[in-house]
């Protein structure tokens, strides 16, 4: 048969053939429908072209509805780009002109089915030229692409190439490949009957629209972005248009869910970063058709999630509408954006923990953040001031400037305040309000007394740390006085007598001296601390000492109190005992009990004072055993 006259049969199972039109049929005798067509006096480029006369001239020529038999006939609208069938609308290359596809169990049935020449029996169904059917839902087979004889200015003749293939016909059903049914498909059938279901998201979208999104998002779901469709099989193409239908069915979650995944399977590529490359052929056909309204839902979601999870620049048109400003930044365009090195930027983020130690393994322009995050930091660095340029603008001296930094008397915008050769930067405002807490109280001085003097001398005079003084100004515990009214660090006065009487009272020892320990350690001799200390028995640690005003090594007193508890000396067990030393190691003697340290090498005699009590408990009378 003509494709066109009898692409309305669109179901076997809804729309029954005329009994009429297969009698008419059997006038065929073995001679061609386009022979038939034009002694019935329809004209066959008439029906290829879906004209109205030529389909009613069907219709009456088979006793069948017209009304039917227009609704599933496709008709080219407008400048023929579309085509309608019924009230949906596809794509015009969505309909075959020059070859079908069969399914060889629905062409065997219809053979045994209908009467009249074998040929003509079988009908020429409309999934069967509409090229997003893949498959026959009746038999799960794939459709078979049949190449029928092309005449030049005439449509091809289905019932022709049936006459050619019918010897054949078990050989293609056995040849079929078997496939699953389809849920694509049944929503594809229901959309041509003219059914729609309100809680399917694709059903207030044009039909085009929607057959052609479902399929290119299976293929960026199940597909590498830059995947040649060519190269794919049917069974692959069907299988990426059932895979769209289960994903844009369901709504935008489900699709927002697929293009966060593709958009973080993304971020561990290398190369350039763009949308095509992220969201495969469903962001390409979207970016084809952006001026198109037909595409304005799907489009709007993946504009959403690509200006959230992809770092594209301001100016950027997305999908149609241009980006006003960034939301996400990589390590690299936050440098460009603040004129900071992306090292910089690198460090900063693992400073303040703005990603994980995983993510900033990954190259600099594959480690995101939202721009909310990084914003106000961004506009900081970009006037920000380095070291350098604080020096000369308040003239505190370069070791001064570096104390103040990592005391956090002055913070940094990098936050490294307390990495070592670290590139420091400042804002303005953090610098101004540094040197109003530096100034903050002070007192004119037109001449300075003797002990008044600069920060500089102050330390020397006063024997003290440069961070001792730099505190004392910025907790305003000391005089503060400016000399000739000049805000520079330089004209800053102290008082070299108040920092020693500061020093003195905020700070004291608590731990020993290693002749003050020997005093505190009953029965150690002093030449025996350093032993201790070095066998780990003491502990040696720095305190300030305010005599000395600096830090010095002393004897911790956590260690020194740990000591007493395990150990005794013989010192103290004499004179606990009120007896002579070489008593008290007679009785400790015949109870087994020998000192725990060598007395050679340390100098001195400990026992261990577990031992010694558990000796009293179980003999009070032991000390009187070692009187003669």
């Amino acid at each position: 048969m003509i494709r066109r006259a009898v692409s309305w049969r669109h179901s076997l199972e809804q729309r029954e053939p005329a009994v009429g039109f297969a009698s008419r049929l059997a006038g065929l005798n073995g001679r061609s429908m386009r022979v038939f067509l034009r002694e019935v006096c329809i004209s066959a480029h008439d029906l290829d072209k879906s004209r109205q006369g030529a389909l009613d001239a069907v219709a009456a020529l088979g006793n069948l509805d017209p009304v039917q038999l227009t609704q599933f006939t496709p008709f080219p609208v407008g400048d023929g780009n579309y085509v309608t069938i019924g009230a949906e609308a596809l794509h015009r290359l969505s309909v075959r002109r020059t070859y079908f596809c069969i399914c060889p169990h629905c062409v065997r049935d219809d053979i045994f089915r209908y009467e009249g020449p074998i040929a003509a029996r079988p009908w020429l169904r409309l999934e069967w030229i509409v090229t997003h059917f893949r498959s026959c839902d009746r038999h799960n087979v794939l459709l078979m692409p049949q190449t029928p004889v092309r005449r030049r200015y005439e449509p091809f003749d289905f019932t022709e190439w049936i006459g050619r293939i019918i010897p054949e016909l078990d050989g293609l059903a056995s040849d079929a490949i078997p496939t699953r049914p389809s849920p694509f498909q049944r929503w594809l059938t229901d959309r041509l009957e003219g059914k729609r279901n309100s809680g399917n998201w694709l059903d207030d979208m044009q039909l085009y629209a929607a057959v052609d999104f479902c399929e290119m998002l299976g293929l960026s779901a199940l597909h590498a972005p830059k995947v040649r469709v060519g190269s794919l099989t049917e069974s692959e193409h069907a299988a990426a248009a059932d895979e769209g239908f289960r994903i844009a069915n369901q709504g935008e979650e489900e699709i927002e869910r697929l293009l966060v995944r593709l958009a973080d399977a993304q971020s561990t590529t290398r190369g350039f970063w763009g949308l095509r490359d992220t969201f495969g052929h469903a962001y390409g056909l979207l970016n084809k058709t952006k001026t198109n309204p037909d595409f304005a839902k799907p489009r709007a979601v993946f504009r959403r999630v690509a200006i959230a999870k992809v770092p594209i620049e301001a100016g950027t048109d997305v999908l149609g509408e241009t980006l006003e400003k960034q939301v996400v930044h990589t390590i690299r365009s936050a440098s460009k954006v603040s004129g900071a090195h992306s090292l910089t930027i690198r460090r900063l983020f693992e400073r303040k923990r703005l990603r994980d130690e995983q993510t900033l393994q990954l190259m600099d322009h594959r480690v995101t953040i939202n721009s909310d995050e990084v914003e106000e930091m961004l506009m900081a660095l970009k006037t920000a001031l380095t070291t350098t340029q604080v020096q000369k603008t308040t003239g505190i001296p370069r070791n001064h400037l570096f104390y103040m930094i990592n005391a956090g008397h002055l913070p940094t915008v990098t936050a490294s305040n307390e990495k070592a050769y670290a590139k420091h930067r400042f804002t303005q405002a953090a610098v101004d309000d540094t040197l109003e807490r530096l100034f903050s109280g002070t007192v004119p001085v037109a001449k300075p007394t003797g002990r008044q003097m600069s920060i500089l001398r102050a330390r020397q005079a006063s024997v003290s740390g440069l961070n001792e003084i730099i505190d004392f100004l910025f907790s305003g515990q000391i005089w503060k006085g400016l000399l000739a009214r000049r805000r520079k660090y330089g004209a800053l006065l102290v008082d070299a007598d108040e920092i020693i009487a500061a020093i003195r009272r905020g700070r004291s020892k608590s731990g020993f001296s290693k002749p003050e320990a020997a005093k505190f350690i009953v029965g150690m001799a002093r030449d025996s601390v350093g032993k201790f200390v070095a066998s780990g028995h003491l502990e040696l640690v720095e305190e300030f000492s305010p005599e000395a005003r600096r830090n010095v090594q002393v004897v911790s007193r956590e260690s020194a109190d740990a000591f007493l508890q395990n150990y005794v000396s013989l010192g103290e067990l004499s004179h606990t005992a009120g007896l002579h030393h070489k008593q008290v190691r007679s009785a400790l003697r015949t109870v087994g009990i020998e000192a725990h340290f060598d007395p050679d090498d340390f100098l001195s005699f400990f026992y261990v004072r577990a031992d010694v009590n558990g000796a009293l408990q179980r003999n009070p009378d032991l000390w009187s055993s070692g009187v003669k």
